[in-house]
């Protein structure tokens, strides 16, 4: 091989070469396109894009994503704007579009829920009240030189149906901050007396064995118990589970006497006082009248519950049948 070939080949693989390398930027720094391009503030500046980009570095070049969002460029878009403040970097085959993302801090949903919650206790006067909302997922974010917070700009609700829609700012109270909305719906509660434990039918309710619950006042039955002291001294009719509102249909006075139970069958008339063996035919409280079988005649009279054990005759015609 001569040496004007060789001289040409030379040529050739230094061209290559120059045009494989980064480029200069005018000062003779190398300008290279930065990987995994982020910013944290609200301007994108060459010093995000470009490694190398000296005295330019702090140039605004345009407004960055809003927090947790990208925004894409075509990358030959970039190389003139470089080149119109003197960084003449240019594009490799391969780079098409630069992504460009703004890193954020997401706001947690209990925060957002929170601020809700109070402007709707403002808005509507209500102290007892639940808030479900159409989504419990919220990725709103601000930006890591940002506080986490929010503001309840405006909130609109339909007094009739609860529904509610909250337009929010975040960061709180900066106009420049990200808006958004969240819809839900108010749900208006009602404290009411309940069983603390399972009480099974028959058993007196005293007053430790009461709590008080807030629920939902649409839910809440016409003949539900919202006194405290119409439970007491009662026993339900039915068992009633823990934490249910009662029924005042439900409740009766406690059973003394259960049904099937043995008995004293007491009988006063003048000085006359006589007493024969029943059994219970049906439950019964103090003072409950209730029917009673005579177990020697199997007659069937009506009695008044004293105590567990004793129940007396009360009528002249019951006296008459409790004997024969």
């Amino acid at each position: 091989m001569n040496e004007a070939v060789m001289k040409y080949y030379t040529s050739i693989i230094a061209l290559l070469v120059a045009l494989s390398m980064p480029v200069l930027a005018f000062g003779g720094e190398l300008v290279t396109l930065r990987q995994n391009i982020t910013v944290e503030g609200p301007e994108i500046t060459f010093g995000d894009v470009f490694d190398g980009a000296g005295d330019k570095s702090e140039q605004v070049i345009a407004p960055a994503p809003n927090p947790g969002k990208s925004v894409i460029f075509k990358a030959i878009s970039v190389a003139k704007v470089a080149r119109t403040h003197g960084l003449d970097w240019r594009p490799t085959s391969p780079v098409r579009r630069i992504k460009i993302q703004r890193l954020g801090t997401r706001i947690p949903f209990e925060n957002i829920s929170a601020e809700i919650r109070a402007a709707l206790e403002y808005d509507m006067n209500l102290e007892l009240f639940e808030i479900s909302f159409a989504s419990q997922q919220s990725n709103i974010k601000v930006g890591t030189d940002q506080e986490a917070t929010v503001s309840v700009e405006n909130i609109y609700v339909n007094k009739r149906s609860g529904q509610f829609t909250a337009e929010l700012l975040a960061p709180a109270n900066v106009e420049s901050g990200t808006r958004f909305k969240i819809s839900g719906k108010v749900h208006k509660q009602i404290m009411v007396p309940v069983l603390k434990n399972f009480t099974p039918s028959g058993r007196e309710i005293r007053e430790d064995d009461i709590e008080h619950k807030a629920v939902h006042a649409a839910r809440l039955g016409r003949n539900a118990i919202t006194d405290a002291a119409l439970l007491i001294g009662k026993s339900p009719r039915r068992s009633v589970r823990a934490g249910v509102p009662v029924n005042m249909n439900n409740l009766g006075d406690p059973v003394t006497v259960k049904k099937g139970k043995l008995v004293a069958v007491v009988l006063r008339q003048g000085g006359l006082f006589l007493t024969v063996s029943g059994r219970t035919l049906e439950a019964g409280g103090t003072g409950d009248i209730i029917r009673v079988e005579n177990i020697n005649s199997r007659k069937v009279i009506q009695a008044q519950v004293v105590n567990e054990r004793e129940v007396h005759v009360i009528s002249a015609s019951q006296q008459l049948a409790a004997v024969q």
